[in-house]
């Protein structure tokens, strides 16, 4: 997994910095701002996308970073299957997400995030 960084004037807004490294339509999305060390001046998020692909709804979890000194924003993507540590998904996003069709690493994400939300699963 590969992360990208692009330079700005003007500061994107963090879905748009989330699409410049992905291109799947978005079906819904939560951001959720990531605490930084004492002193940061940075600004560290997460996206939680519901995004189309093919017949289905995946997640797809974005890291964004701004660097305001150096007007630099560094975006990481990467999707449910990958298991990211990341879980504070919105009950809302998730419950637009498909039934996995194969197992992967995308069932293990689910379950903790279901157990986080509260959800049980559907039978």
């Amino acid at each position: 997994m590969g992360a990208i960084s692009f330079s700005y004037n003007v500061k994107p807004k963090v879905i748009d910095a989330l699409k410049k490294d992905m291109s799947l339509p978005i079906v819904d999305f939560n951001i959720d701002k990531l605490k930084t060390y004492p002193g940061c001046d940075d600004w560290q998020y997460c996206v939680y996308a519901a995004c189309k692909y093919k017949d289905q709804v995946v997640c797809i979890v974005g890291l964004i970073k701004y660097d305001d000194f150096n007007k630099e924003c560094y975006v990481k993507v990467m999707d449910e299957t990958c298991g990211p540590i990341m879980t504070n998904i919105s009950k809302k996003v998730f419950n637009l997400l498909t039934p996995l069709k194969e197992k992967s690493f995308a069932q293990e994400w689910r379950d903790k995030v279901r157990k986080q939300l509260n959800i049980k699963e559907a039978a």
